[in-house]
């Protein structure tokens, strides 16, 4: 989602869709990073301070971003009634 011109120039279907999978992204990712959090946190407390420590921290801006994308494509859908 680059810009919301472009959400608001789809079609319902293909904003659906988009929807889809933006949603299954969303919770991919989301998952991925609390399992990445928690792995850090484990070696942490198991090896002291390292890499693994900081990787999740690196990944906090795109969480953000794909949240807020999700959060548009979600916002269009429902200006459009489509729930």
């Amino acid at each position: 989602m680059k810009n919301t011109d472009k959400l608001s120039e789809l079609t319902n279907d293909e904003l659906l869709k988009k929807l889809k999978s933006a949603k299954a992204i969303y919770i991919a990712f989301f998952s991925l990073f609390i399992i990445m959090l928690i792995c850090g946190l484990y070696i942490t407390a198991t090896k002291g301070f390292g890499v693994f420590t900081i990787l999740p921290i690196t990944f906090i801006p795109l969480l953000i971003a794909n949240i807020m994308s999700y959060g548009k494509v979600k916002e269009e859908a429902k200006s459009r009634n489509l729930f």
